[in-house]
């Protein structure tokens, strides 16, 4: 891929980078005092700046350096001598044609998460304001929103990219359920390239219902749900690069062409950047293909020995290429996140999270199944070291990763890279079974319709559970559903209140919606902050705004999504009236008027 010399002299300027950031924050921070004061406002000012700073230089570099790579996959990539070149459209027009069952299953899929889209998600009812201010007159401005939960923060996390594919998203349209559509696209180019990578690992003539299957595996899987039907999980982005990594990833360790090498490269480098943990996803595979390579369990790579070391470096280019994207993640970080992080003082994020819990669903039991027995019938030589064995080996690290950070749940929307990888085993092990049962005798048909029912049997015997994606989204659509009422309905209360000529006093406590954008609409003499901490409340807006308040008969006390953490807070409940309530099965969605 590179010339040895390049890559030399790229490995000792990363580590030259690396040696003086580890000198300033061992050697030098501790024993200057030049650096203002984290908590002071200068402090605050300094870290910003250098926020900042730091992260321009960063993207700017990471631009040039995707640029130069698929310039190479370019000049690189396989002259087609075919004489039809097909458009986009042509394509897409045969692909329809070709699976109208996938295209069908898409269509009612993307109806659902649209019919589902709103702004009243957790998180990103806060980037609300920042998506509408200025009218959408200066659309093509940075919005603080997006970049400081990222790039600003110092507390050692490290995913810079997170949120900016909808940070540019909000340029062009504010509208949430566009918003989903592009979602949606995400999903299903994933479960095409799924579908794709599956073909490709199982080395036989490709299946049509491959596309279904995976279509059905993966769509409703309750973590998909989870990530996709929401717009904050930078999981969305992890997987789509995932699914294009191993695509290109599977074409390399099959034909060796440069320019699959080039796109698997680039897509790990940006995916680097978008979780913490992402590293794992596409370096572990490459550690475990040297790993194999170097014990003789693949025929066509060779052993490292003294006499052929260029060969030994030829044969796994990109592998090398992609460990070294771990010096470029660990200067990354040292400068972005750790160097400003010690400054500031501020522990480590969810570190008491770390190995909490382990739980595993039956896709996460078969896909370490099929890792292990693999892995065994490799060591006899019974099995030939494939891409999917790679890959498999870079999931199950990835979930040890998240163990060891935050813990592990498979049906959580972080365990989605590992739920892709899953299905990816599921669909290549029926390819496989079909393809033996055919070998037979068995039918192709009637192995291709079995092979559909047992891929939707699997789901049907996954949405007995209580955690499952029909609950999963159902949770999500009744939480939406109790907001939107819920202010409606206090909307309703002022106006009739305002009618009457009454004073409009509305309590609210902590809440997604501290942000105010959606509680200032409604009509008010006072909006007032009860803080759970200290007891105290606050007027954030209208009549003598700034000033503490007492409450009194007549105030109107909101619960849109508090939850039971007023009472949890010792809250005392007994001088208000529920005046009205979204169900009793919500602690959401409620409304008190105050009697006493």
């Amino acid at each position: 891929m590179f010339r040895t010399r390049t890559v030399r002299q790229l490995a000792a300027a990363w580590m030259l980078l690396v040696v003086l950031g580890l000198i300033i924050s061992f050697g030098i921070m501790p024993l200057t005092d030049w650096l203002p004061e984290a908590t002071s406002s200068t402090g605050k000012q300094w870290l910003k700046t250098y926020n900042g700073a730091s992260h321009l230089v960063f993207v700017g570099l990471l631009i040039l350096g995707c640029f130069s790579l698929l310039r190479l996959a370019h000049i690189n990539a396989i002259d087609v001598t075919s004489k039809e070149h097909p458009t986009p459209v042509h394509r897409l027009t045969k692909g329809i044609q070709k699976h109208p069952l996938v295209t069908g299953l898409f269509a009612f899929y993307a109806t659902l998460m649209v019919r589902q889209a709103s702004w009243f998600y957790k998180e990103i009812i806060g980037w609300y304001q920042d998506v509408l201010q200025n009218h959408l007159l200066d659309n093509f401005s940075l919005r603080w929103s997006f970049v400081k939960e990222t790039m600003y923060r110092n507390d050692f996390r490290f995913f810079p990219l997170s949120h900016q594919d909808i940070h540019v998203l909000s340029w062009l349209t504010p509208y949430a359920s566009i918003w989903m559509l592009v979602n949606a696209i995400e999903l299903f180019t994933i479960v095409i390239l799924g579908a794709k990578t599956a073909q490709l690992l199982v080395q036989k003539k490709p299946r049509k219902e491959t596309y279904l299957i995976f279509s059905i595996l993966f769509l409703f899987d309750t973590a998909t749900g989870y990530t996709f039907f929401q717009f904050i999980y930078s999981e969305r982005i992890v997987v789509l690069l995932l699914s294009i990594f191993a695509y290109y990833f599977t074409r390399s360790f099959l034909f060796s062409h440069k320019s699959d090498q080039y796109l698997a490269l680039t897509t790990a480098l940006v995916g680097l950047f978008f979780k913490d943990t992402a590293f794992l996803l596409f370096t572990v595979p490459a550690f475990s293909v040297l790993t194999a390579g170097n014990a003789g369990l693949l025929n066509n790579r060779p052993k490292l020995v003294n006499n052929n070391k260029q060969a030994w470096i030829d044969a796994y280019r990109l592998e090398l290429s992609l460990i070294s994207l771990l010096l470029v993640l660990s200067v990354s970080y040292l400068y972005l996140s750790y160097l400003p992080s010690l400054h500031a003082g501020i522990h480590a994020y969810d570190s008491h999270l770390r190995w909490s819990r382990f739980e595993a669903d039956w896709r996460f039991i078969a896909l370490a199944g099929m890792t292990l027995t693999r892995a065994g019938l490799i060591i006899k030589r019974r099995a030939n070291f494939s891409a999917l064995d790679a890959l498999n080996a870079g999931a199950i690290a990835y979930a040890l990763g998240l163990f060891a950070m935050v813990g592990f749940r498979s049906t959580n929307y972080m365990a989605l890279p590992v739920q892709y990888i899953a299905t990816l085993n599921l669909v290549v092990l029926l390819s496989w079974i079909c393809a033996w049962m055919e070998e037979k005798g068995r039918s192709a048909s009637f192995m291709s319709v079995g092979a559909v029912i047992a891929s939707a049997g699997l789901i049907g015997i996954e949405h007995l559970g209580r955690k499952d994606f029909q609950h999963r989204i159902s949770k999500m659509h009744s939480n939406q559903d109790s907001w939107v009422k819920t202010l409606d309905q206090m909307d309703l209360i002022s106006q009739d209140a305002l009618t009457e000529g009454k004073e409009i006093n509305i309590i609210y406590s902590k809440s997604w919606l501290r942000n105010r954008g959606h509680i200032e609409a409604l009509k008010y003499n006072r909006l007032i902050y009860y803080n759970l901490d200290t007891g105290t409340y606050t007027i954030m807006d209208g009549t003598d705004k700034g000033s503490s308040y007492t409450p009194k008969p007549g105030d109107y006390l909101l619960n849109i999504d508090t939850g039971k953490r007023l009472e949890e807070f010792g809250f005392d409940m007994a001088p208000y009236k529920k005046i009205w309530d979204y169900g009793k099965h919500k602690n959401n969605g409620k409304i008190y008027e105050k009697v006493n």
